[in-house]
């Protein structure tokens, strides 16, 4: 149908969060201001660990920079998608996400330790199976588009697990507390996301509505964490394909601290004949 395909580019067709109480205040073009604004560390932090990985990318395995690209993707989706509240912003802000969790998948799975060493000679059939499903699952997101958001947020139930069994299981001492920095800021980031959803009321009462903005604040450093110790998993698993040494570094607090930003550091080592 023509009309509705067109209607999804009208301003505000989508679902609208807390700030648009407020919305073209700030900016006479920009429905949102803070949940646009809030998007640049979603758009910037996959593109600082793609430029840290990149001896590693061009050299090993280029693969990875797939899923961090799209996080840059969901980043700009975002960004429009706040600035217009229209439905076609809000479904490529929602399937980017799909396609980020799947193609997660699709990179890292195989080398991490959950993935059945028995059956390595089907890789290309569990990729195949994974991108399939995010096909289906993507035809599904046109369908009732106000339930997408939540179908999404089930996603980190397993997403959960998973990270805690290979920060547990993969021997690398250097990500052994991402769990709980991950868990931590995905955790409140959540939490702010439902009280925007369900509690606007209350937060235009006390003239905060922008608690969806700092959701994006917080998940974008939970995701980029997570983006980092995945990366570290893939370097050390093909560790026998090349002569890199990784670590992980903090910035500014060398200690870690759960405000502070990981970096990969890697060096190539040198053998002397």
């Amino acid at each position: 149908n023509y009309s509705m395909v067109v209607g999804w580019f009208e301003y505000e067709s989508g679902h609208a969060w807390c700030e648009s109480a407020y919305k073209y205040t700030t900016h006479p073009h920009i429905a949102e201001f803070a949940n646009t604004v809030t998007n640049l560390p979603i758009i910037v932090l996959p593109l600082l660990n793609a430029l840290m990985l990149k001896k590693y990318t061009t050299q090993v395995n280029s693969a990875i920079l797939i899923p961090n690209l799209l996080m840059t993707v969901n980043g700009l989706a975002s960004s429009y998608y706040h600035a217009t509240i229209n439905l076609f912003g809000q479904l490529v802000d929602e399937l980017s996400i799909l396609w980020i969790l799947n193609t997660f998948l699709v990179v890292y799975g195989p080398v991490c330790k959950w993935y059945p060493e028995q059956h390595r000679d089907k890789i290309p059939l569990f990729r195949a199976v994974v991108i399939t499903v995010a096909v289906l699952i993507s035809g599904l997101c046109f369908l009732e588009p106000d339930l997408n958001a939540l179908a999404l947020m089930a996603y980190s139930i397993p997403a959960v697990f998973l990270i805690k069994y290979e920060a547990k299981h993969s021997g690398i001492p250097d990500i052994a507390g991402f769990p709980r920095r991950v868990f931590t800021l995905w955790g409140v980031a959540v939490a702010f996301w439902f009280s925007d959803r369900l509690m606007c009321d209350v937060w235009l009462y006390l003239g905060i509505p922008y608690l969806h903005a700092i959701f994006h604040l917080l998940s974008s450093v939970a995701a980029y964490s997570i983006f980092v110790m995945y990366s570290m998993i893939d370097i050390e698993a093909r560790s026998d394909q090349h002569k890199f040494t990784v670590a992980v570094r903090y910035f500014p607090d060398k200690q870690g601290a759960l405000w502070s930003l990981p970096y990969l550091s890697i060096v190539e080592k040198h053998t002397t004949e």
